[in-house]
């Protein structure tokens, strides 16, 4: 995996292909492709599912410290 850095990535159709590129803060190309359409879809798809996975494990690891704070609440009350 590459380390994340700054810059942006360009998309843009051309010659009936996706051309995607990433570009660093510098200007300096770092990534370029071009893809057919079907496989441009395919790999936004991936992306997506990756992406909810990382939401949606957010999500719940957020869930669970809540969960696990109100358990701490819990705890502290005392029966008297």
């Amino acid at each position: 995996m590459v380390e994340h850095e700054g810059g942006q990535w360009n998309v843009a159709a051309k010659e009936n292909e996706v051309y995607l590129e990433r570009v660093s803060e510098d200007s300096e190309r770092l990534f370029d492709d071009s893809l057919a359409p079907e496989e441009a879809r395919e790999l936004a798809r991936l992306l997506t599912k990756h992406a909810d996975a990382i939401s949606e494990s957010a999500k719940s690891d957020k869930s669970e410290k809540a969960d696990d704070s109100d358990e701490d609440d819990d705890s502290d009350t005392s029966d008297d």
